[in-house]
C-alpha cells in the first residue's frame, strides 16, 4: 500500500489543518477568503490551459483550497448560532430527544424556532439545553413537540478547571451554545408533534424497542444492559455497573457506534457470503440498507451515524478489488462528515472510531497471518485476538488522555464480552421481530436475561482484580498524537506494512520523549495556587514544583485533581491541617 493509491488522505489533510487553525485563530476569515479566491484561481486556469502550471503549484493550490475551506466552514458553522442577550425572554422551541432524568431535574435539547413576544419576534437559530427543575416530568413530552417557555438564557461556560473536558466547544459543536432553567410555571403552552423529521420518527423508534423489551419481561439489570447494547441508552445501569465495564474495557460495548455496526456489516457479510461475481453490487446494496436501516430503529445518534457512513463507504470500497480502496473508503467517509460538520473533528467518539477502524484496516491482516492456526475454533479465538490488539494499540494513547487509565485485562475481557454482545444484539432484533407473539419474544427475553447475568457478572470479576487497571496516568495532546504516531510506525515496520525501517519510528518515540521530558522540566518551575471549581464549590491546592499539595479533609480526591495531576505529571499530597 502507497500513500498515493490514497488519494483522500491528501484530500482529507489539508482540510483538518484548516478546521486546526481555525479553532486556534479565528479571527482571520479575511486571510482565509482571500486564500480561497487565490488557490481557487490558481486550480482554474491550470485546467484550462493545461501545462501553464506545473504539477507542484496545482497541488499546492488545491491544498491551499482545501485549508481555506476547513477555516471557513469552521468559522461560519460557530457564527450561524445567533448570540442571545441573558434576559428573561419567550422562546418557541420544539423538543429534540426525550428529556433524560438527573438528579433533580429532566434535560433534553430544543431547537429554538422563534423568540419575543407576539408582534416583535425574531428568529435566532442553535438550540437550548433545557433543564426542567423537577423529579417528574409529563410523559407526554416527546421528539417534535413544540412548548413555548419564558426563561433566561445562559451562555454554556466550562468549570475553569485546569486539563478539563472542553465541554462548552463540544456543546457548541453540537449547534447549542446556551443553556436554561425553566419549572412547571414557565411553560406557557403545550403543542403535541404534527409532523415530525426522520430523526424524530428514529428516536420515537428507539424508544418504541425499549417498551418492547420490558413487555416480553426484561427488567432491571437485564434490561439496562440490552438496552445499553442495541440503542446506546445506558440511564438505566448503574453508576457501579458502569465502572465496572470502564474498567475492565469494554465500554466501547455501551456506546453504539463502529463496532456494533461493524458487527452487523461482517456478518451480513458472513451470511451471503454465496453472493459474488455479478452479485456483489446486491449484496452491498443489502448490507448497507441493513446498515441504515438499524441507525434508524437506534435513534440515528451522531456516533451511529458516524460509524454507518463509515462502513457504507467501506462496502463500496470492497467493489473496487485494491488493497488500498479501504482505507481510501474511510477518509472518503471523514472527508465528509469533517465537512459537513468541522466540530466532529474535536469528538473523542470521532477519533477513537477511526483510529480503531484506521488500524484495523491497516494492521490487523498482517498481524493475523503471523501465526497460521488450523484449528477453527482457535483461528476464531486468534482472530478476536488479533482485532482486539490492533484496535486497542491505535486507540492506547487518546483512551489514557482521555480516561486517564488502561485496563491491563482488556484482552481477556474482549474476548468473551465481544461475542456475546454479538448473540445479546442478535436476540435483541428477534425479540423485536416475534414481539407480537408473546410466548415467543418472552422465549428471547429469558435467553437475554441469562446472558445479561453473564456478562454483568464477568466484567464485575474483571474489574475487581487486583492490578487489573493502571490508573491516574494521563498524556497531553502532543504525548498522545506522538504515541500514536509511534505505535503506528512501529507496526508498519515490524509487519512489513509499508517499506519503511525501524528509523522513523525512533525518530516519532524521541520526540514523544522530549514533549514528556519538556512537561516535566516546565511544571518543576511552577509555584502556584490552583484553584478547582467542584460541582461549584472552590478548593485549593498547592502547586510546589511537580508536587500538589490537596487540604485534608476532601474525602474521595475529587475526579477534576486527578485528571490534573494525571496529566501534566505531578504527584498528589496531602496537606495535613497544622
Amino acid at each position: 500500500m502507497h500513500f498515493r493509491d490514497i488519494p483522500f488522505l491528501r484530500l482529507y489533510a489539508p482540510l483538518c489543518a484548516g478546521v486546526l487553525a481555525a479553532e486556534a485563530a479565528p479571527a482571520a476569515d479575511t486571510a482565509a477568503w482571500i486564500l480561497l479566491s487565490v488557490a481557487a484561481a490558481a486550480m482554474t486556469l491550470r485546467m484550462a490551459y493545461k501545462g501553464y502550471f506545473t504539477d507542484l503549484l496545482y497541488g499546492c493550490a488545491v491544498i491551499s483550497f482545501l485549508m481555506a475551506s476547513g477555516y471557513l466552514l469552521h468559522t461560519s458553522g460557530k457564527r450561524r448560532i445567533t448570540t442571545l442577550e441573558e434576559r428573561r425572554d419567550t422562546f418557541l422551541v420544539r423538543v429534540a430527544e426525550y428529556p433524560e432524568k438527573k438528579s433533580s431535574s429532566h434535560a433534553f435539547r430544543a431547537k429554538i424556532i422563534s423568540a419575543g413576544k407576539e408582534g416583535n419576534e425574531y428568529h435566532p437559530t442553535g438550540s437550548l439545553l433545557l433543564y426542567f427543575i423537577s423529579d417528574t416530568i409529563s410523559p407526554e413530552w416527546k421528539p417534535g413537540d413544540r412548548l413555548l417557555i419564558r426563561t433566561t438564557p445562559r451562555p454554556v461556560k466550562n468549570n475553569g478547571n485546569p486539563c478539563e473536558f472542553d465541554y462548552r466547544r463540544y456543546l457548541e459543536g453540537q449547534g447549542v451554545r446556551y443553556l436554561a432553567f425553566i419549572r412547571g410555571g414557565d411553560v406557557v403552552e403545550y403543542h403535541p408533534a404534527d409532523d415530525l423529521t426522520l430523526r424524530e420518527r428514529s428516536l420515537t423508534a428507539a424508544r418504541r424497542m425499549i417498551n418492547a423489551f420490558e413487555k416480553a419481561g426484561l427488567e432491571d439489570e437485564a434490561l439496562g444492559l440490552v438496552t445499553a447494547l442495541t440503542i446506546g441508552d445506558k440511564d438505566l445501569l448503574d453508576r457501579e455497573q458502569l465502572t465496572s465495564f470502564s474498567r475492565a474495557g469494554a465500554m466501547h460495548i455501551m456506546a453504539v457506534s463502529g463496532m456494533h455496526v461493524g458487527m452487523i456489516s461482517l456478518g451480513l457479510s458472513f451470511m451471503l457470503f454465496f453472493m459474488r461475481r455479478r452479485l456483489m453490487i446486491a449484496r452491498v446494496l443489502i448490507i448497507t440498507t441493513a446498515l441504515w436501516g438499524f441507525a434508524f430503529i437506534t435513534g440515528m445518534s451522531p456516533s451511529v451515524l458516524r460509524a454507518t457512513i463509515m462502513f457504507t463507504f467501506l462496502q463500496a470500497g470492497t467493489l473496487m478489488n485494491r488493497p488500498a480502496a479501504a482505507m481510501n473508503s474511510l477518509l472518503a467517509s471523514a472527508f465528509i462528515l469533517t465537512a459537513a460538520r468541522p466540530a466532529v473533528l474535536f469528538e473523542a467518539g470521532f477519533q477513537l472510531s477511526y483510529l480503531a477502524v484506521a488500524f484495523i484496516l491497516l494492521f490487523y491482516d498482517p498481524l493475523y497471518r503471523v501465526i497460521k492456526v488450523r484449528n477453527r475454533p482457535l483461528d476464531w479465538l486468534w482472530q478476536m485476538t488479533t482485532v482486539s490488539l490492533v484496535a486497542q494499540a491505535g486507540t492506547l494513547a487518546l483512551s489514557v488522555r482521555l480516561f486517564n487509565m488502561f485496563p491491563l485485562l482488556f484482552l481477556a475481557t474482549n474476548i468473551i464480552v465481544i461475542p456475546v454482545s454479538f448473540v445479546v444484539m442478535a436476540l435483541a432484533f428477534l425479540l423485536l421481530i416475534f414481539s407480537p407473539f408473546g410466548p415467543v419474544a418472552s422465549f428471547f427475553a429469558s435467553l437475554l436475561k441469562v446472558l445479561s447475568n453473564i456478562t454483568l457478572g464477568y466484567t464485575a470479576m474483571i474489574s475487581s482484580m487486583h492490578h487489573g487497571v493502571i490508573e491516574n496516568i494521563g498524556l497531553t495532546s502532543a504525548e498522545a498524537l506522538l504515541l500514536t504516531l509511534s505505535i503506528a510506525l512501529l507496526l508498519t515496520s515490524l509487519l512489513r506494512v509499508g517499506k519503511i525501517t525501524l528509523t522513523p519510528f525512533l525518530a516519532a518515540l524521541a520526540l514523544f520523549f522530549a514533549f514528556g521530558i519538556f512537561k516535566n522540566v516546565t511544571e518543576s518551575r511552577e509555584q502556584a495556587v490552583i484553584n478547582y471549581n467542584i460541582r461549584g464549590r472552590e478548593m485549593r491546592a498547592l502547586q510546589q514544583g511537580r508536587r500538589l499539595f490537596v487540604p485534608a479533609g476532601q474525602g474521595e480526591l475529587p475526579a477534576e485533581v486527578k485528571k490534573h495531576a494525571a496529566e501534566r505529571g505531578l504527584k498528589i499530597e496531602i496537606l495535613q491541617p497544622g
